[in-house]
This record gives structure tokens, C-alpha cells and sequence, in this order.
């Protein structure tokens, strides 16, 4: 009888970590779109109802996206060779635009809280560092 009673717990806790992975997973949102080889981009999204919109052409563009919260977007636009992106959004409703064109460029961007940025980097081996409280 114990053995059918942990049989029985066992199935449930399963059935109750799978329903919870799923409602997870439908709420994140990811759009990703790469024309070229050797590109490639890591996005973690924790939270709801969060975005994040990647566009790369070329070669050797790479991002790395954290969203943390509740409904943060993220616009990324690369062209070109070798551009690097690093972007945090931590809070609720943070929205960053990011467009490379050039090659060897850098963007770090970190937002908490509810703010909004647009940046546009054109060039060869410009950096760019933001930190938005």
C-alpha cells in the first residue's frame, strides 16, 4: 500500500511540474531571423509576456539578450561583420531598439525598471556602454 501511495505521489508531482514548465514556456516570445553563416545569439527570458526581435545579416554577429519581468522588449537589427551585443532588461516594460551596421562594433545596454532606448551605431569598432536605474 505505501509503495502504490508514492507510486501515486511521484505521477503527480510530474503531472504537476510539466503543467507548470508548459505555462512558462507560452508566455515567452522569441522572433529570430539570421541571413548569413556564423551568426548567432542567446536569449534568456524570465518572467511574462516578454520579447525579443533579432534580425542578423552578415557575418559574425552575435547577441546576448536577458529579459527578466514582466513585458520588456528588445529590437535588434545587425548588419555587417563581427558586431556584438549585450543586452540586460530587468523590471517591467523596458523596451530597447538596437541597430548595428559596420563591423567590430560593441552595444552593452542594462535597463531596470520602466524605460525605453533607442540606439543606432554606425561604423567600425565603435563601443557603446548604457546603464538605465
Amino acid at each position: 500500500m505505501v509503495n502504490l501511495a508514492r507510486r501515486g505521489m511521484i505521477a503527480s508531482a510530474m503531472l504537476l511540474a510539466s503543467a507548470v514548465q508548459a505555462d512558462v514556456s507560452l508566455q515567452l516570445t522569441s522572433l529570430l531571423e539570421r541571413q548569413a553563416l556564423a551568426n548567432g545569439v542567446d536569449i534568456t527570458q524570465l518572467g511574462n509576456l516578454n520579447v525579443a526581435d533579432v534580425m542578423q545579416s552578415g557575418q559574425g554577429q552575435y547577441a546576448i539578450l536577458l529579459q527578466q519581468g514582466v513585458l520588456n522588449h528588445i529590437q535588434l537589427r545587425q548588419a555587417g561583420l563581427g558586431n556584438h551585443v549585450q543586452a540586460l532588461q530587468s523590471g517591467n516594460s523596458n523596451t530597447a531598439v538596437i541597430i548595428q551596421r559596420g563591423d567590430n562594433n560593441l552595444v552593452q545596454i542594462e535597463q531596470r525598471g520602466n524605460r525605453h532606448f533607442s540606439v543606432e551605431q554606425t561604423g567600425v569598432g565603435a563601443e557603446i556602454s548604457i546603464i538605465q536605474y
